[in-house]
């Protein structure tokens, strides 16, 4: 084998540093990653990437009624997250939720996204809690002409998840969908809403 030039020997040096240098922001990114994503639990949490996705299988959901806070007719509930499996699941981003009567039918609109939170990963450790912000807003049910009746329960399908869980909720809802927004929804953030 022949002699390398001095430029090509720096050349491969500088590849080889770059690749080291990525490396290691990769890693540092991955970490902080996996740090990032962890429960308010004590305990380690795996990166989210050897975490498995929670399936509405792995989870229980209910409303929260003695944390609500309320401003403007508009009543906000943590719509609890709860893992019921035996393991650790990630999940993250924006649930979806509609009321629906006691046969399962839809009332009005699905709720509307609420972008008030930035949506990462969160890891919810086997039987901890994790939360979205629900809004119901009641003026508009009463005020907007949007034939209300009492809904029975939620429908709510956690993030990438086509399998509903439904929860009790028995308040007035909308029967009209189209430009009556009433009931909202935040992306999902790590801990029960205190």
């Amino acid at each position: 084998m022949g002699k390398s030039s001095p430029r090509i020997i720096a050349r491969r040096l500088s590849r080889g540093r770059l690749a080291a240098g990525l490396s290691a922001a990769v890693l540092l990114g991955v970490g902080s990653a996996a740090w990032a994503t962890t429960s308010a639990s004590a305990a380690p949490a795996a990166p989210a990437a050897a975490v498995p996705g929670c399936t509405a299988a792995d989870l229980a959901v209910w409303v929260n009624e003695e944390a609500a806070n309320g401003a403007a007719g508009t009543a906000y509930y943590p719509l609890e997250f709860t893992n019921t499996s035996g393991h650790a699941c990630a999940t993250g981003g924006y649930p979806g939720v509609s009321a629906t009567d006691a046969n399962g039918h839809q009332l009005g609109d699905a709720a509307q996204r609420d972008p008030v939170y930035k949506g990462h990963v969160v890891v919810i450790p086997a039987g901890g809690t994790a939360h979205a912000l629900f809004g119901y807003g009641a003026i508009e049910v009463s005020t907007s002409g949007c034939k209300p009746k009492t809904a029975a329960q939620l429908k709510v399908y956690p993030p990438n998840s086509k399998t509903p869980i439904n929860t009790f909720f028995d308040l007035p809802a909308c029967t009209i969908g189209g430009s009556h927004v009433y009931l909202r929804v935040a992306v999902i953030q790590p801990g029960p809403r205190i």
